[in-house]
């Protein structure tokens, strides 16, 4: 099919964040980046984003930084056919589609869904902990329960995975587990599949791995049951399986500011002074994407916490990488975290 609303054109001297903003908003998967005439630049996908994140690149850059400038492209009189025989040959499912000049005219898109595919992958959140740092607010309440605006935290991680197409849900618990297993049930009222792994004492954020009755065929997505996020898990769920990792860790970039000028030193000699130097960083957001054959190397019934998990494997030569993440993203850790989420969401 062919695109000819241009929703899908970005400017050359347009942001990654505008890039990001259009992908979310078309639903067409790919930005084609124009000059003030209108020439085919290059290309942007989601993926071309998230790399140019690890390399360093922020959200205020400009888009074409992450771009690829030499894309596949096809002219206006080819037909449907050559066009969809073009997209199969590159592997690539999004093709521009430019006159002579090279000027865009329209996008072909080889496939479009309008609804979620199905996904056969599992998907673990972990509810098991006292949320000890939530004190009060978790006297009485297990911290995955805990409302941002009028329903539980671990209902919108449900409900978000379940929106893209997500349906198989398992969920660990342990600290007032039976308040988890009597709102959710068997999944039913959300139209998903739901079972628990219940956990005798604390296994840390990986321990609770060694409790599956049968471990998953596929490579499974699992989250912290305090995360407040509208990440896309089929995207974190394909960059996992095409590079072949044994896990993922999605990883947030976290900006720290000096308050102060910073003092560079030979012996004692000033040599330079940086006035409140930004310190850019990659925090674990407390989701990955984990292959299964792996997880005999967990003890059953262990305490293991999830960056020790990482760490074994990779003592095992095993592969493991990380994906950032541009979309909004909040560890509901302490009761100001709580607050500021319902402020933001109202």
């Amino acid at each position: 099919m062919y695109i000819e609303d241009r929703s899908f054109i970005l400017k050359d001297d347009a942001s990654i964040l505008e890039a990001v903003t259009s992908l979310n908003n078309t639903g067409h998967l790919i930005c084609i980046v124009v000059d003030n005439t209108n020439v085919l630049r290059g290309t942007i996908t989601d993926g071309d984003i998230r790399r140019g994140l690890l390399a360093g690149k922020a959200m205020s850059d400009l888009a074409i930084e992450v771009m690829i400038t030499h894309p596949i492209f096809s002219y206006v009189d080819c037909t449907l056919e050559q066009n969809k025989s073009l997209s199969i040959q590159h592997q690539v499912k999004q093709i521009p589609i430019v006159n002579k000049k090279k000027c865009v005219q329209s996008l072909y898109i080889r496939e479009r869904n309008t609804k979620p595919i199905r996904k056969e992958n599992p998907m673990l959140i972990m509810a098991g902990g006292f949320g000890k740092r939530m004190l009060p607010l978790t006297t009485d309440v297990p911290k995955p329960m805990l409302e941002i605006s009028g329903k539980p935290i671990l209902e919108h991680i449900l409900c978000n995975a379940r929106s893209q197409g997500f349906y198989s849900f398992f969920i660990s618990v342990h600290y007032l587990a039976d308040q988890i297993k009597d709102y959710f049930g068997d999944g039913s009222k959300l139209n998903i599949e739901i079972e628990y792994l219940e956990e005798d004492h604390p296994l840390g954020t990986a321990g609770c791995l060694s409790l599956f009755k049968s471990q998953p065929s596929l490579p499974f997505i699992v989250t912290n049951g305090d995360i407040y996020s509208d990440i896309n898990f089929l995207s974190i769920l394909n960059f996992h399986t095409s590079n072949n990792a044994a896990a993922t860790m999605a990883v947030k970039r976290q900006l720290l500011q000096n308050p102060f000028g910073v003092v560079q030193t030979r012996g004692v000699e000033i040599v330079a002074i940086e006035e409140k130097p930004i310190n850019t960083s990659y925090v674990n957001s407390g989701i990955y994407v984990l292959d299964p054959s792996n997880l005999n190397l967990l003890e059953r019934n262990s305490f293991c916490d999830m960056p020790n998990f990482f760490m074994l494997l990779k003592d095992n030569s095993k592969k493991i990488v990380a994906f950032p993440i541009h979309e909004s993203w909040a560890d509901v850790g302490r009761p100001i975290d709580l607050y500021k989420v319902n402020e933001s969401d109202n």
